[in-house]
């Protein structure tokens, strides 16, 4: 059971005097004033901003930590806990609190040594509270690490395989337990059992570094960093620094990784740059005992002995030249361009950056590979760059390229282009026994030399058809109450951009109602209608890649001319559960509460609605569709000149369609 729960109330009370006095700062005062009223993501911001100006202040990083924890933000929370303690280790509470998600945050090392260190400490209820945790995560590890050695004692002629694992766990246990020789030692007997898995070098570095053997560290990173596997080179290169290594570096890197003939390559071309010919000849020579079909290294060795051969330089086939480093991947027979498509499908975005950066450079005519580097910038958040390989693009010859490139462009750029966007919901209601239809069509018309008023407001023309099965049967009037215009809408409108959410709009049109036998048909009626929307979702949605519970809501503020000059106001609240099922099918459980509100009082527009609803997608829909069907039980909240009970049920299927081009 964790413990922080109490230690986190027991020292929020203690900021109390903080509330009462807060610090000169006025991003500060802010935050324990929003902190007060409960306003927790802006105290966070607010504390984030008088910590910026302020960065010797524990207190507030204390207090910015337990507002954070209030949010579920135990990671961030952690991490300001360490500020705290970097700036007063004297901090029983703060280095309790750290210690405790340190472990809940998957960091078991951090938290075992802050344990360690708080079995120490002068308070009494923190040494018992520190010992207790300590032994939680001590003891099993100390115990494992008995049983494994005990199994490698008994079994020394297992095969790899068993061997292997043992030695695995073995080595996992130890270096949680900070008993890093040990941990060493197994991790270096993995590599000699299997030294084709190149992560175990990086393991390797990362435990002697705790060690503080720094030179065997780097070697290990070194060898790493020209794997044949793209994720651990770079990995090393993010640990290495931009440093370019020095020959004995190398050497010491060939010890741990013999086979790595990237790195003898890079070895012999690094002494070719140095114009030492003989050592280039030997390390070309040993690259050839183990990979005897390497051609640039047979060309490079040919041209020191004076055979007579292809300048290498002038060979496209390869990227190699004298005193330059060479991609291990041109030299194992794949080309950069075949890399880097291949780790962009892997969502391997930087190794994709590094090998379709080289691709473009030795082919820039290629709009394919300019596409991809384009998308894979943007991926690893470098728009600056992506924009630059999406302009390339966008000049293609394949038109679907430069279609999608110029939209990529443009979008980057800031720049508003002419866009359609199509919506449909066709609705059954039970409540009504009739079929629904709500549908539009729009097109937006940005204004020319006008950029900065195009990314602010949006003009656009637009047809609404708003129907239903029902209605086309009777020659009433139409009669709110039917959900239905029976018309066509034409006009035209202007939206502004989405604001924290927010997005208002407003139209002025005709409608044309289109039902046979009416007077009005085919007459048009002016309709002016506008409003506010606000939409925002927490959670696993839909569209998620992974299951979890969800909350969404919608509010919207509506003025309808039609409806004698009403303004409706519609709250839509949704929690529930997104589950996947299959490869992309998405569905939810949820359940509904709505509330509609009129100014004319309306009993029709004034309803309270609860009930359990599910939603569908299936792998094969585009992903702006889905079904839904909802049970609600309803009242209406006003019901004068209410002809029907104050009570309702309505089961309600509906399907959502939308595209924007």
């Amino acid at each position: 059971m964790r413990r922080i729960v109490s230690v986190f109330w027991s020292t929020l009370l203690g900021t109390a005097g903080l509330l009462a006095q807060p610090p000169n700062d006025a991003d500060l005062q802010q935050a324990y004033r929003l902190l007060a009223q409960k306003d927790y993501d802006g105290a966070i911001d607010a504390f984030r901003k008088g910590l910026a100006g302020n960065s010797k202040n524990a207190g507030a990083y204390k207090d910015l930590a337990y507002t954070l924890l209030k949010t579920g933000e135990n990671a961030d929370a952690r991490d300001q806990f360490e500020h705290a303690l970097a700036i007063n280790p004297q901090d029983d509470s703060a280095a309790l609190e750290y210690a405790f998600l340190a472990f809940e945050t998957k960091k078991p090392i951090e938290a075992r040594r802050m344990f360690d260190k708080l079995r120490n400490s002068s308070n009494p209820a923190t040494r018992a509270t520190a010992e207790q945790a300590f032994q939680n995560i001590d003891t099993p590890l100390a115990n494992g690490i008995a049983r494994w050695k005990e199994a490698l004692a008994k079994a020394p002629n297992a095969n790899d395989l068993t061997t292997f694992s043992a030695h695995w766990e073995l080595a996992q246990l130890a270096e949680l337990r900070d008993e890093l020789p040990l941990a060493a030692e197994q991790y270096e007997i993995c590599r000699q059992l299997k030294p084709q898995l190149s992560e175990l070098l990086l393991i390797l570095a990362r435990v002697w570094q705790q060690e503080n053997r720094l030179e065997d560290a780097h070697a290990a990173l070194l060898a790493a960093s020209r794997s044949n596997d793209s994720r651990t080179a770079e990995q090393a290169l993010e640990q290495m620094g931009t440093r370019y290594p020095y020959p004995y570096e190398f050497i010491s890197a060939l010890k741990l990784d013999p086979g790595n003939i990237t790195l003898r390559r890079e070895l012999a071309f690094l002494y070719l740059a140095m114009h030492q010919e003989k050592e280039a000849a030997d390390e070309f020579e040993r690259v050839l005992k183990i990979a005897p079909g390497d051609r640039l290294s047979r060309k490079q060795l040919n041209a020191l002995r004076g055979v007579k051969a292809e300048p290498v330089s002038n060979d496209k086939s390869d990227s190699g030249k004298p005193g330059v480093s060479t991609s291990g991947a041109e030299a194992g027979g794949t080309n950069a361009r075949d890399m880097g498509m291949k780790s962009f499908a892997l969502g391997y975005m930087k190794d994709a950056v590094r090998y379709l950066r080289q691709a473009n450079l030795e082919d820039p005519d290629d709009m394919q590979v300019a596409l991809k580097l384009g998308w894979a910038y943007n991926q690893v958040k470098d728009d600056v760059d992506a924009i630059e390989y999406f302009n390339q693009a966008r000049h293609s010859d394949d038109p679907q390229i430069a279609a999608e490139a110029s939209k990529a462009y443009h979008t980057l750029n800031g720049d508003v282009l002419p866009q359609t966007t199509v919506w449909a919901l066709p609705m059954y209601s039970s409540r009504w026994g009739d079929l629904f239809s709500y549908a539009q069509i729009k097109r937006t018309i940005p204004l020319p030399g006008l950029q900065k008023f195009n990314k602010l407001i949006a003009l656009y023309v637009s047809t609404r058809f708003i129907g239903d099965v029902k209605s086309s049967l009777m020659t009433t009037t139409f009669d709110p109450q039917y959900l239905s215009e029976s018309s066509f809408i034409f006009g035209v409108g202007a939206s502004s951009r989405t604001w924290h959410h927010v997005m208002g709009w407003a139209e002025a049109g005709e409608a044309v109602n289109y039902l046979p036998g009416r007077r009005d048909i085919g007459i048009a009626i002016p309709d002016y209608r506008g409003g506010l929307n606000f939409a925002k979702g927490f959670g696993q949605l839909l569209g998620s890649n992974k299951s979890g519970l969800f909350y969404e809501t919608t509010g919207d503020a509506i003025y309808v001319s039609r409806f004698d000059k009403d303004w409706l106001f519609y709250s839509q609240h949704r929690a529930g559960r997104t589950f996947h099922f299959g490869e992309k099918n998405r569905f939810q459980t949820l359940f509904n509460a709505n509330y509609v509100h009129d100014i004319k009082n309306q009993y029709w527009a004034n309803t309270v609605e609860m009930g359990p609803g599910i939603k569908l997608h299936l792998g094969w829909m585009p992903s702006n569709v889905y079904f839904a069907t909802d049970f609600l039980r309803g009242v209406y909240t006003q019901n004068q000149y209410n002809p029907r009970r104050p009570n309702y049920n309505d089961i309600r299927v509906s399907f959502w369609y939308a595209i924007t081009k």
